[in-house]
C-alpha cells in the first residue's frame, strides 16, 4: 500500500494515487494512519473508533490495485507513424525549441514516408488492431511540404485498415489549404498562445508580421466544422502574467475543449533569446489561475508534469509506440528531437529508415535509453508525483553531461507544487475527499 503525506496550511493530505484517492488529515490521523500501516492485527480496539470506520468506508484499508508497468524487452512494433515533414518553417517562435526555419532545410522524402506508412500498417494487421495512425510533426511547419503532405496521407487513406491522421501544426493555412486539412485529417493540435498581441510577440512570421488572425480563422473553421483539436500554448517568462487572460479569451472565443500550457524550455531560439521560463513558482500561480477560469467554462487545462488523473509508469510512450522518422530518415525516440542538431539526438537515436528498403532499429541503443529511465525513475519512488510524471519528460530532465538524466531541477519543484494544489482542487470539490 503506497500512502503519502503532503502538509499543507498545518494539516495533511493524505494520499493514494494508485487508488486515486485523497483526503485531509489532521497529525492526531496522521499517526494512527501511521500505527496502522506498521500493524494493522495490532489494533483490533480501534475498529471501533470513527476514524478507523472513516478510512474503512473510504475504501482506504482495501489494496492498491495492480501497478501499471510496461513491458520489459517488448518487440518493437509501433502502430504509430510520426513524420518530421521538414525543418523549414514560415514562422520564427521566438522561443523554439528547433530553431525551425534557421537551419539547413530538409525535407522528409516521401519514399521514408511511404515506408514508415507500410511498416506500422503491417504491425496493425499483425496485432489486429482497429486502425493504425500516422501523425505529421516536426521541427519545422510539417504541411510546409504540401504535396508530399497530401502524399503520404492519401497513402495511408489506400490502406485496407483504417488510418486515423493527425497533424501538430501552426495553423498558419491559406484558404485553399485549411479547407483540404479539414476535408483530410482527423485531429489538430494547433499551436495558438492566447491573445493577439502576445501570440503576435511571440509567434511572428519570418517577416516579423502578425499570424494571430490567420491562426484564429483556422481555429474558427475548426469549430465551424466540429474537428477534434486542442490548443497548446507556450509559456515564457514574458508572458506567465497573460496566461489566465489568453485561457479566459481562447474559452470565450472558441470550443476548443483542451488546452495544454507548457513553458518554453532553455533550447533553441528560447536559449538564444533568453526567453525560457525562468520563474517556476510564478508560471504554477499564473497556471492555477488559468485553471480556475478553465473550470468555469467547463474546459480542460493541464501541464504535462502534474496529471493527477494520469497512473502511468511512463511520462511518454512515444519511444515505445510511435516510429519517429526525421527528415534524413533517422529513427528517433521523442517527437522533439526531430533531427541531429538536437543536442541530445544521441541518446534518442534509435536506427534508421533511410539505409536500404527495411526500417532498422537499433535495439541496443533502446536498451540503453530504458536503462536511464528505470535509472531516473528509481530516484522518483518515493515522490508522490511518481505515478503521473514517472521521472518527468526524458528531454526536458536529461543533459550531454555525464549522468544528466539524474540531475533534478526547479521542473520537479513545479511538478510537486502544481500536483498538490490540483489534489487541493479536487477536494475541496468533494468536501474534503477525493476519489478518482
Amino acid at each position: 500500500m503506497q500512502v503519502f503525506t503532503i502538509p499543507y496550511q498545518g494539516r495533511y493530505i493524505v494520499y493514494r494515487p494508485l487508488k486515486r484517492l485523497a483526503f485531509f488529515a489532521n497529525a492526531a490521523l496522521i499517526n494512527r494512519i501511521a500505527a496502522l500501516l506498521e500493524n494493522d492485527a495490532a489494533l483490533p480496539a480501534e475498529k471501533d473508533r470513527s476514524w478507523y470506520r472513516f478510512l474503512d468506508a473510504i475504501g482506504f484499508m482495501e489494496a492498491d490495485p495492480p501497478i501499471p508497468q510496461s513491458p520489459q524487452d517488448q518487440a518493437f512494433a509501433p502502430v504509430v507513424a510520426v513524420l518530421c515533414m521538414t525543418t523549414a518553417c514560415n514562422l520564427r517562435c521566438v522561443y523554439c525549441y528547433a530553431d525551425g526555419g534557421e537551419r539547413t532545410i530538409r525535407t522528409l522524402p516521401p519514399a521514408f514516408g511511404f515506408k514508415a506508412i507500410d511498416t506500422v500498417y503491417e504491425n496493425a494487421l499483425a496485432a489486429n488492431a482497429a486502425h493504425f495512425t500516422v501523425s505529421f510533426h516536426g521541427g519545422g511547419e510539417p504541411t510546409l511540404p504540401f504535396e508530399n503532405f497530401k502524399k503520404l496521407v492519401q497513402y495511408s487513406r489506400n490502406k485496407e485498415l483504417p488510418c486515423r491522421i493527425e497533424v501538430t501544426t501552426n495553423g498558419y493555412w491559406p484558404a485553399l489549404k485549411r479547407d483540404w486539412m479539414l476535408d483530410h485529417v482527423d485531429s489538430f493540435s494547433l499551436s495558438c498562445d492566447g491573445i493577439e498581441a502576445l501570440h503576435d510577440r511571440q509567434r511572428p512570421l519570418a517577416n516579423g508580421k502578425g499570424t494571430f488572425r490567420t491562426v484564429f480563422k483556422t481555429i474558427q473553421a475548426l469549430d465551424a466544422r466540429q474537428k477534434e483539436y486542442g490548443i497548446r500554448l507556450t509559456v515564457t517568462d514574458r508572458g506567465i502574467a497573460e496566461l489566465p487572460e489568453s485561457i479566459r479569451f481562447l474559452c470565450r472565443e472558441s470550443g476548443c475543449p483542451t488546452f495544454q500550457a507548457e513553458p518554453a524550455f532553455a533550447t533553441g531560439r528560447a536559449q538564444e533569446n533568453e526567453v525560457a521560463l525562468k520563474h517556476n513558482r510564478a508560471f504554477g500561480e499564473a497556471f492555477l489561475q488559468a485553471y480556475d477560469i478553465a473550470q468555469e467554462y467547463g474546459r480542460h487545462l493541464y501541464y504535462s508534469g502534474a496529471r493527477p488523473w494520469v497512473i502511468t509508469d511512463h511520462f511518454c510512450g512515444a519511444y515505445q509506440k510511435a516510429l519517429i522518422v526525421t527528415p534524413e530518415g533517422a529513427l528517433s525516440g521523442c517527437y522533439e528531437v526531430s533531427g541531429p542538431e538536437h543536442p541530445l539526438f544521441s541518446q534518442f537515436h534509435f536506427g534508421t529508415i533511410a539505409d536500404g528498403p527495411e526500417v532498422k532499429v537499433d535495439q541496443t541503443a533502446r536498451r540503453r535509453y530504458e536503462a536511464t529511465l528505470r535509472e531516473r525513475k528509481a530516484l522518483c519512488a518515493n515522490c508522490f508525483c511518481y505515478w503521473h510524471c514517472a521521472g518527468d519528460c526524458p528531454v526536458k530532465t536529461g543533459s550531454t553531461a555525464d549522468n544528466g538524466h539524474l540531475q533534478f531541477s526547479g521542473r520537479c519543484d513545479l511538478n510537486r507544487f502544481l500536483t498538490r494544489e490540483l489534489l487541493i482542487r479536487y477536494l475541496a470539490e468533494g468536501d474534503g475527499l477525493w476519489q478518482g
